[in-house]
């Protein structure tokens, strides 16, 4: 019913295809990035070395001088709980983001985040310390 060729065809479509699937599947390892849904942008922070990321409805810490930046940003290390900030400046390492798909991970920093289904982003330590992000929405744990 199916011919040699059909098949060979068939079977070089599939192994073309395995290729994508896995890159799919794979950790990132982007310096910048943000979700399909560009409501997050995350990557290594230039100093301290942490992870950071920036989003709607990240709250501001507390004001401790009148020159401070602007809030929406937190960082989290290796171990330890998120900190929220005001940045005054771009404290990303790179300057275009490359964006993950829905249910990406990315890793860096001992930090691994995840992007949600739909406008979050979910990011944990070692410690198991992190946050849910994106959206308007922001909670710690």
């Amino acid at each position: 019913m199916f011919g040699p060729r059909l098949l060979a065809v068939s079977g070089a479509v599939l192994l073309a295809a395995a290729p994508a699937v896995a890159a799919a599947a794979s950790t990132s390892r982007a310096r910048f990035w943000d979700n399909d849904a560009n409501t997050v942008d995350c990557g290594l922070m230039i100093v301290p070395k942490e992870v950071l990321c920036s989003a709607q409805g990240v709250p501001a810490p507390p004001h401790t001088s009148s020159s401070e930046g602007d809030p929406g940003f937190v960082e989290l290390a290796a171990s330890g709980r998120p900190q929220t900030l005001r940045l005054g400046q771009d404290s990303f390492v790179g300057t275009t983001p490359v964006t993950l798909g829905h249910g990406a991970k990315w890793t860096g920093r001992g930090v691994t985040c995840t992007t949600g289904s739909g406008k979050t982003v979910r990011c944990v330590n070692g410690a198991e310390h992190g946050f849910v992000i994106g959206a308007g929405h922001y909670t710690s744990f």
